[in-house]
């Protein structure tokens, strides 16, 4: 299946990280999935490489078999090692030519931006799908501010790949979020650090699916 296929597909994007999961990183996957996941991010920050390419190696084994997107963050080469759909960058990781370089044409690259300056620059860089955000307040990147929900209308004007919707997007404010012209979210700990890792990830995709029939 072409990239443009397998992007258009997208609705549910989740990142698993171990320090927020509620179980194993191996568990959070198989219940995001049975959930309704699309696709799967898995963002360790801090985890050496060899153990990276294990943990992910396994996970690659559930999602072939669901048919779900497997992408790296950051890690180029363990991305290659166990054959992820691809990759996700942010602004101070490698180039997304450099990152062609290491793991080909053929495969999915990502990328993390907080403007429409920088989803421009992505694009022309050569990315496949930028991730906008956050758009509310999130712990997970504290480091970066909000930058609203009134940049949806404005990134679907100026890119023409597909962009993510990402940052504290909770099942509170999604309808907003989908109202604002996002088909696609990413969500991290609101899922994975739930008690039910199943049954949220559900609900997220039911939502997500009703857009869908009425858009």
């Amino acid at each position: 299946m072409k990239k443009k296929d397998l992007l258009d597909r997208i609705r549910l994007y989740v990142l698993i990280s171990s320090n927020i999961a509620t179980k194993s990183v191996k568990e959070t996957a198989k219940l995001v999935i049975d959930g309704g996941a699309d696709a799967i991010q898995l963002r360790e920050k801090t985890m050496s490489d060899s153990d990276l390419i294990s943990l992910s190696g396994e996970v690659r084994g559930i999602t072939t078999k669901s048919g779900t997107l497997l992408i790296i963050n950051d890690r180029v080469h363990v991305a290659r090692e166990i054959n992820a759909d691809g990759v996700h960058l942010g602004q101070q990781d490698m180039s997304v030519p450099e990152a062609k370089e290491i793991i080909g044409d053929e495969k999915i690259i990502g990328v993390s931006t907080h403007s429409i300056i920088q989803a421009k620059q992505a694009e022309k860089d050569g990315a496949d799908y930028v991730a906008i955000g956050p758009i509310y307040p999130t712990k997970t990147k504290d480091y970066e501010p909000p930058i609203g929900i009134e940049i949806i209308q404005k990134i679907s004007e100026a890119v023409n790949i597909p962009f993510i919707a990402i940052g504290a997007i909770t099942l509170e404010n999604l309808d907003r979020v989908l109202n604002a012209g996002a088909s696609r979210v990413a969500v991290c700990s609101t899922i994975i650090g739930s008690k039910d890792i199943y049954s949220t990830a559900k609900q997220y995709k039911e939502k997500l699916n009703v857009t869908q029939t009425h858009g």
